[in-house]
C-alpha cells in the first residue's frame, strides 16, 4: 500500500520547551545541536573569554557557551525564561552564568570579550 503523503511527518522533539514561548517577542528557539555546535565553532571561544549572549531563551546555546567560556552574561527580556536559566544553570557566585533580566535595547552592556547570539527576530530588523 502506498504511503500517505497528505499529512506532514511529525518532527521528533529535541528539547522540552516551556509553553510560554511567544512569537510576539520573536521567540523561536534554537534546538538543532548541529547549528548550536556550528555557532560555537565559528565563535572560537577561549577559556579566558567573557561571553555576552543576547536572548538566551531556553538555554540551548547557553549550555555550550558555559562549557567553553570563563563566564557567560546572558541578557533575557522574558522574566520566565530568565528564571528558568537561573534554575538550570545557577546564578553568580560559583556559577559561570550571570543573567540580566532586561531589554537588550535599553541596557548598558557590561564588559565582554565576545558576543554570541541567536537574535530574537523582533530586534534583528529596523523598526
Amino acid at each position: 500500500m502506498p504511503k500517505d503523503t497528505t499529512k506532514p511527518a511529525k518532527a521528533p522533539a529535541r528539547m522540552i520547551t516551556m509553553e510560554h514561548n511567544t512569537k510576539s517577542r520573536g521567540q523561536h528557539f534554537l534546538c538543532n545541536p548541529l547549528i548550536i555546535q556550528a555557532i560555537i565553532d565559528k565563535a572560537d571561544i577561549k577559556s579566558t573569554d567573557i561571553v555576552l549572549e543576547i536572548g538566551p531563551g531556553n538555554g540551548a546555546l547557553t549550555a555550550k557557551l558555559i562549557e567553553k567560556a570563563k563566564k557567560v552574561i546572558a541578557i533575557e527580556l522574558d522574566t520566565r525564561w530568565a528564571a528558568e536559566l537561573h534554575k538550570r544553570f545557577g546564578q553568580g557566585g560559583a556559577s559561570k552564568l550571570t543573567v540580566i533580566n532586561q531589554d537588550v535595547l535599553k541596557v548598558d552592556f557590561p564588559y565582554f570579550d565576545i558576543c554570541v547570539a541567536n537574535l530574537p527576530y523582533q530586534i534583528s530588523a529596523p523598526f
